[in-house]
C-alpha cells in the first residue's frame, strides 16, 4: 500500500510539473499580449494591436488544453488536499488569464478607436496604470510558479492603487470632456476611448488579484486576509473553503 501511495504521488508530481509549465506558457502568452497592447496605445501602432486581436485564439486554445490536463488528473490520480487545492486554483487561475487576454484584446480595439480620431495625448496617470497592471501581471504569474503566497500580499496592495488610479484619470477625462463643445466630436471619442481603456486596465488588476488569491489559498490553505482583499467581488466562499484544507 505505501509502495502505491508512493507511486501515485510520483505519477501526480509528474502531472503537476505539466501543468505548471503550461499555465507559465499560458501566463507569458497573455503577458506578451496585455505588453503589446500597451505597446500599440504608446506608440499608436495600429498594426501591433491587430496581432493582439489576431493572436487571443491561442490563449484560448491552451486554456482548454489545461482544462482537459486538470480534468485527466482528477480521473486518473484521485488528488486529495494539497493537490485539490493546486487543481482548484489553476482551473480558476486560467479563466481569469483568458479574461485578461480578452482585456487586452479591448484595449488593442481602443488603439485602433483612436487611431481614427487622432487622439490627444495621454494621461500621464493611465500610463502609469499601465505599468502597475503589467507588473502585477508578472509577478503573480512567479508567484504561481514559485507557489508562493507570500508574495500574494504585495500584489493586492497595488490593486488599490490601481484602483485610485482609475478614478483619477476618470475624472481627469470628465473634466476634459466638460470643457469641449458639442462640436468636437473627435476629441470627445478619443477621451471616451481613453476612459474605456482606464476601465479595462482596472478591470485587468481585478483579474490578477483574483489569480494571487488563489495563489495565497493554494499555497497556505487559507483566504487571503481580508484587510489585503480589495476586490469586492470575493473568490471563494467562506463557508466552503474548508472544504479543501
Amino acid at each position: 500500500m505505501d509502495k502505491n501511495k508512493s507511486v501515485e504521488s510520483y505519477l501526480y508530481a509528474s502531472d503537476k510539473r505539466r501543468v505548471v509549465e503550461l499555465v507559465m506558457k499560458m501566463g507569458g502568452m497573455v503577458e506578451a499580449a496585455l505588453g503589446d497592447s500597451m505597446n500599440a496605445f504608446i506608440t499608436e501602432d495600429e498594426t501591433l494591436a491587430e496581432k493582439v486581436m489576431t493572436g487571443d485564439d491561442e490563449v484560448n486554445e491552451m486554456e482548454n488544453e489545461i482544462d482537459i490536463e486538470c480534468l485527466r488528473s482528477i480521473a486518473m490520480r484521485q488528488p486529495v488536499r494539497d493537490e485539490l487545492r493546486f487543481i482548484f486554483a489553476v482551473l480558476k487561475t486560467i479563466t481569469d488569464l483568458e479574461r485578461i487576454g480578452d482585456e487586452a484584446v479591448n484595449i488593442a480595439r481602443r488603439v485602433i478607436d483612436l487611431r481614427k480620431d487622432h487622439w490627444t495625448e495621454a494621461s500621464s496617470t493611465l500610463i502609469g496604470m499601465m505599468g502597475i497592471a503589467g507588473t502585477m501581471l508578472r509577478d503573480a504569474m512567479e508567484a504561481f510558479r514559485a507557489s508562493d503566497g507570500s508574495m500574494c500580499v504585495e500584489i493586492c496592495r497595488r490593486d488599490e492603487q490601481l484602483d485610485k488610479n482609475y478614478s483619477h484619470v476618470f475624472d481627469e477625462f470628465i473634466d476634459l470632456i466638460a470643457s469641449f463643445e458639442k462640436k468636437d466630436t473627435q476629441k470627445i471619442r478619443a477621451i471616451t476611448n481613453q476612459m474605456l481603456i482606464a476601465r479595462h486596465l482596472e478591470r485587468i488588476g481585478d483579474h490578477v488579484q483574483n489569480i494571487a488569491e488563489r495563489v495565497y489559498f493554494m499555497d497556505k490553505g487559507q483566504l487571503l486576509p481580508s484587510e489585503f482583499n480589495t476586490n469586492h467581488s470575493r473568490v471563494y466562499d467562506r463557508n466552503r473553503s474548508g472544504d479543501l484544507n
